[in-house]
């Protein structure tokens, strides 16, 4: 990691130039040893930028991002209410966005892994046919998943021609966390074409199952 000082934060991870995992797994190492300082990771692509902001959130880290030139400024501070990005050259217009890492919707605290584009085994066509009322069902339910991450073939439910995407963005607007494996979108040749949702890694997947109420699908 290269060195670099902020004047918004304690400390600094530099990780422009690798892709994810690492800037998660860099930030995660940082923030597990001063668990108490804010922290500042530049990255210079959006993958890396959403995936190090929701590793804040899910550390309940207040989370603010910012642009300059082609890089992107994630900026973590623990147990903040606000934080005020006050950086010469940047107006308000270029920060991404801030949030608590809280959700204001009625979550049950599940994880959803689902492993594939369909539901159930035997036949795949009624599979597919039972997914596409699963989504309605889960998008009138009053109680939501907090997460749903999509890894192999399930991937093609969050693309933009797909049958389930209109369901999937309005689960979205929620409050339901939507993440597909950036692995499985690569595998497919798909990965340009995600309408909904973030593309994730494996180590942050592995990470946020592990000891979650799960339900794989």
């Amino acid at each position: 990691m290269a060195e670099t000082k902020s004047k918004l934060a304690d400390l600094v991870v530099d990780v422009r130039g690798v892709l994810c995992p690492i800037p998660v797994i860099e930030t995660k190492k940082v923030a597990d040893a001063h668990p108490n300082q804010s922290i500042e990771t530049i990255v210079d692509n959006e993958v890396s930028r959403d995936n190090v902001k929701k590793f804040g959130e899910s550390r309940q880290y207040m989370t603010s991002v910012y642009q300059v030139g082609k890089d992107y400024h994630i900026v973590l501070v623990p147990g903040a209410n606000t934080v005020h990005v006050d950086v010469p050259g940047i107006t308000g217009d270029a920060i991404v966005g801030m949030t608590t890492g809280e959700n204001i919707y009625n979550m049950g605290g599940r994880v959803i892994l689902m492993t594939k584009d369909y539901l159930g085994e035997g036949s795949e066509e009624l599979g597919r046919t039972l997914m596409k009322t699963f989504w309605l069902c889960m998008t009138e339910s009053d109680v939501k998943p907090t997460t749903i991450y999509f890894i192999n073939s399930s991937v093609k439910m969050v693309i933009n021609d797909s049958v389930h995407i209109e369901n999937l963005k309005l689960l979205a607007e929620q409050g339901v966390e939507i993440a597909a494996c950036g692995i499985c979108l690569d595998y497919f040749g798909i990965k340009e074409q995600v309408g909904v949702g973030s593309i994730t890694n494996m180590y942050a997947i592995t990470d946020a199952i592990v000891g979650q109420d799960l339900v794989k699908l």
